[in-house]
């Protein structure tokens, strides 16, 4: 009888991870979600369990307190659960000057972004080292390509999420574990319901219109689990953006993304 792999997937109970738990709850993974809100998360789960006969468990934890990611893995542990594919999903940005942000916002966010996902990789990736075999998927963004004005913290740890993702590809090839990196553009989840509404209108970026469908993104990276890959980025124009960001002098893509990035500010528009 085949065994039945158990998915461990982080920030679960909305957006892109969501989307995926859905995907993967229809072919009958054992799914174990992780996120803030407990109340959430049940109702996610309990929505699975009546749609799909997957097997549904949940670990209410915020990833970005310090020691949060060896509570989830201890969590796990104590429930005897082999975690043979984890996906790195949960993760915040804050669109501000660096210098303006509440400094304890920006500690969460790091140690959301980076350290927790960080400490996720070295305490599963171990145990999937010494198996020789697993999958890790983690999810960064197109903003890990080049310098994010006015929203250079978050830029900087997914640069840090693409980095990590393809260094630890090849570490663990040589034993059969696969990782890897999923980068979307600006995509239509509650990421943007914390960032004011009036920043991001009047053709920014962000503004909703150019937000990518959040099943199209999940759907990215249920592909990347199944046929591998280091590194995906979804979309043909985050494809080609990526592509030309390498052959321009970086000072003109940064001056780019200022221009694209830099939130709106209503008091200073001419009426």
């Amino acid at each position: 009888m085949k065994q039945i792999k158990t998915i461990l997937v982080t920030g679960a109970s909305s957006g892109i991870g969501l989307e995926m738990a859905k995907i993967l709850a229809a072919r009958n993974y054992r799914l174990v979600l992780a996120s803030r809100s407990s109340e959430r998360l049940e109702d996610v789960a309990t929505e699975l369990r009546r749609t799909t006969s997957a097997e549904v468990s949940t670990f209410a934890v915020d990833l970005s307190a310090p020691e949060a990611a060896e509570h989830l893995f201890e969590f796990c542990e104590a429930q005897r659960f082999q975690i043979d594919i984890l996906i790195n999903n949960a993760g915040f940005g804050i669109l501000d000057e660096h210098v303006a942000i509440d400094p304890k916002k920006l500690r969460q966010m790091l140690q959301l972004n980076v350290i927790a996902v960080a400490e996720l990789c070295q305490t599963f990736g171990a145990q999937m080292k010494r198996r020789r075999s697993g999958i890790i998927l983690n999810v960064a963004s197109t903003a890990a390509y080049q310098a994010t004005p006015y929203f250079a913290a978050y830029g900087a740890s997914k640069s840090f999420v693409l980095c990590l993702s393809e260094a630890l590809a090849k570490e663990l090839e040589d034993y059969d574990v696969q990782v890897s990196c999923l980068a979307p553009g600006p995509t239509d989840t509650a990421f943007f319901d914390a960032i004011d509404p009036q920043k991001i209108t009047e053709g920014h970026f962000f503004q909703k219109a150019g937000r990518t469908d959040v099943r199209t993104v999940a759907q990215a990276g249920v592909d990347l689990l199944d046929h591998g890959g280091m590194t995906r980025v979804v979309g043909l124009s985050n494809r080609l953006a990526v592509l030309g960001n390498r052959f321009l002098p970086r000072s003109i893509v940064a001056s780019v993304s200022k221009r694209l990035l830099k939130p709106v500010d209503k008091k200073n528009s001419v009426q």
